[in-house]
């Protein structure tokens, strides 16, 4: 064998041993990845936590369960079937819900209190998962880490909000993700007409930031008409 050939040789076996080498140690580096985001996710739900005061009461503890149920039904309409851990805030003014690295999601009582049906909280759940689902949390994570350890991170630096066509991103996809756990895709667009009916014909001033109500109506329509399914009511314990 000439010199040049062995040469050629030896380069390919170098390259499918370190190809076997990188195939064989992805499932360490992503399963090691996966407990790091876990507990740096469980370390700002603490801190939330603790920021607001959050006891665990029976009724809390509740109420967590059931919302978990709705979130993780609608997580298992994903092709990884994964866990998400859902943490409820009794806060009435808290309208909303964000999420945070490891699959975790804080939930506001004021969510549940303008939420109607399953449905409708199975849609906003839906819309929180997919910010992970759709990796804009490990985005922000990833440009948050650039120049800071995880160990320096905040929750707070998890609460604003996307681009606005994130958002739509994460109303289309959890409606759609909502629809293939088995709730009705209408509960999209009921929950956002009630917000919109809140604001007293106030009008939304635009935003590079977050869309409007409006626009997240008519994005949301198209699913919802197709939707036959009855909506569940709401039955907080």
């Amino acid at each position: 064998m000439r010199k040049g050939t062995q040469t050629s040789v030896w380069h390919a076996l170098r390259w499918i041993l370190l190809t076997f080498l990188l195939v064989a140690l992805l499932p360490r580096v992503v399963l090691s990845q996966e407990r790091d985001e876990q507990a740096l996710g469980k370390r700002l739900v603490q801190e939330y936590e603790n920021h607001v005061g959050l006891a665990n009461t029976p009724q809390i503890e509740r109420i967590s369960a059931y919302v978990s149920s709705i979130g993780n039904r609608v997580a298992s309409a994903l092709p990884s079937h994964p866990e998400y851990h859902f943490v409820f805030d009794p806060n009435p003014a808290f309208k909303s819900a964000f999420a945070l690295p490891g699959r975790h999601i804080i939930v506001g009582g004021g969510l549940l209190a303008m939420a109607q049906t399953e449905d409708e909280l199975a849609n906003a759940l839906g819309h929180e998962i997919e910010h992970i689902e759709l990796g804009q949390v490990d985005a922000r994570l990833r440009g948050l880490t650039k120049q800071r350890s995880a160990e320096s991170l905040r929750v707070s630096e998890f609460f604003p909000g996307y681009t606005t066509q994130q958002e739509l991103d994460c109303d289309l996809n959890g409606q759609k993700l909502a629809a293939a756990a088995g709730y009705s895709a209408a509960g999209m667009l009921t929950l956002l007409e009630t917000f919109k009916a809140f604001q007293k014909g106030e009008p939304e001033p635009p935003s590079d930031n977050h869309p409007t109500l409006s626009e997240r109506i008519v994005q949301a329509e198209p699913l919802a008409k197709l939707s036959t399914q009855k909506q569940t009511p709401l039955q907080i314990p």
